[in-house]
């Protein structure tokens, strides 16, 4: 290694892992003239105006009064985050959970290309969302989601995030909702969004630069400054923003030295070769279905882990992606085997954004979408148009290389025969062509993050 190498990996951040994810869903309502009815009662304070409703509820109004420096003020006035219902992950929540991250991974994924999607960021986001739907929106929401009724999935989630991105987690979570400062939004959506997913609210004027500012200022600051901005503008419909940032930092159980490391080549979806760093280790636990191999590599604590799943020759990564399922992914991650096996990883980053509007449309909720048709009624009345999801904007970033400022021995297996009984010679995973990895939690072998790199 040259000199400039080994000033860039001195230079490189400990972490083995750098992960993130942002899911930003604005909501919009279409232009209805004012009512010329008689107004409502209200009871007002310095930031806000607390609204009874027709259904017994009550609507908050963040005003401008007194205020003039920040473009986003506080809605959480009198909420507080209850104890929400909680149900640990089982079976069912696995298997629910697992169907949509993979459905999402498949419809979102293009021909060729470098993909990398956070199921549960996009889950989080949309079943927040959720809480404000009825009639058929609820309905087609739910069974893309999974197939869980609200409330279970609400009461599962509370319990799953509270497992995986608790206070000594890796993994970091946080949500928020951003209201128009004309939207008249009930209290008991933030308030049963605060319960179950610690979601802060926000008043803003979405046709302000300063609330752009402040928007992106908040992705970058809860992922760690990896992704820095989300949103260039907002569409003048728009009333609401629901959001949630991922980021997991994470340094490998056993890290790859400087003499792990070595040249060679990848061949990309298109059969072009192009240079790579390769990664050698020895792993020890073995994927193989029907299809594909794949191997387990662990990150510090055990609590999450890598997956590389490396289709079979003659088996195209197209193909291979559009036969995955939830069912069977969980499959092959409960039925992988304690044996050897030699892998060969590539240095790999990743930056990834997209809108998932066409991809959650084809997935079966095109109701949410539909300025008409769509019913969020429980987030707010109507009285200033319908209110419908404008866009669903997704955007990720993975960075995978070895722990390069911690120096260790490389371990040499040595394989030795018995007279007795022969030892199984080490298995092999090379990944040197296309190939799909997961990031995922070890408990419930769910994906947080699952992606398709086909070029380097």
């Amino acid at each position: 290694m040259n000199k400039k190498g080994r000033k860039e990996m001195k230079l490189k951040r400990l972490a083995a892992l750098l992960l993130c994810a942002a899911v930003m869903l604005p909501l919009a309502a279409c232009a209805k003239k004012p009512d010329s009815g008689t107004s409502r009662t209200s009871q007002t304070t310095d930031d806000t105006t607390v609204t009874p409703t027709k259904d017994g509820d009550t609507s908050i109004t963040a005003t401008d009064k007194g205020n003039k420096g920040a473009a986003a003020q506080d809605l959480m006035q009198g909420i507080t985050k209850g104890k929400g219902a909680s149900k640990k992950p089982d079976s069912r929540f696995a298997n629910a959970a697992a169907s949509f991250a993979l459905d999402l991974f498949k419809d979102e994924y293009k021909s060729g290309k470098n993909t990398l999607v956070s199921p549960l960021s996009v889950l989080t986001a949309l079943a927040m969302t959720q809480n404000g739907a009825e009639g058929k929106t609820l309905s087609e929401m739910q069974k893309v989601l999974g197939g869980l009724d609200r409330d279970t999935l609400n009461a599962y989630m509370n319990a799953y995030l509270a497992a995986v991105a608790g206070k000594d987690s890796a993994l970091k979570c946080a949500n928020s909702i951003w209201v128009g400062s004309k939207l008249d939004v009930k209290r008991a959506f933030l308030q049963k969004n605060a319960d179950f997913y610690s979601a802060q609210a926000y008043k803003a004027d979405f046709t302000s630069t300063r609330t752009v500012k402040e928007i992106n200022s908040w992705v970058s600051k809860n992922t760690n400054g990896m992704i820095k901005k989300l949103v260039d503008e907002f569409d003048p419909l728009t009333v609401m923003v629901l959001m949630n940032a991922l980021c997991l930092e994470a340094e490998w159980d056993d890290p790859y030295t400087d003499n792990c490391v070595r040249e060679g080549t990848f061949t990309n979806a298109k059969g072009n070769l192009v240079k790579a760093n390769y990664m050698y280790s020895q792993e020890l636990e073995y994927i193989e279905t029907e299809n594909a191999t794949g191997f387990v590599k662990y990150y510090k604590g055990g609590k999450f882990a890598f997956v590389a799943l490396l289709p079979n020759e003659g088996t195209s990564i197209d193909s291979y992606i559009a036969s995955l399922t939830g069912k069977g992914f969980l499959g092959a991650l409960n039925s992988r085997k304690n044996t050897q096996v030699n892998t060969q990883m590539p240095k790999f980053k990743c930056e990834y954004s997209n809108s998932l509007v066409n991809t959650l449309k084809k997935m079966g909720m095109g109701t949410a979408f539909d300025e008409n048709k769509a019913n969020f009624s429980s987030i707010a009345d109507n009285s200033n148009g319908n209110i419908f999801i404008g866009e669903v904007i997704h955007k990720t970033f993975i960075e995978v290389a070895e722990k390069g400022t911690r120096a260790g021995a490389v371990t040499a297996v040595i394989s030795e025969k018995s007279a007795a009984m022969p030892v199984e010679q080490p298995k092999e995973v090379r990944l040197t062509r296309p190939f799909v990895y997961a990031i995922i939690d070890t408990q419930t072998n769910l994906p947080l993050f699952i992606g398709a790199q086909t070029d380097i």
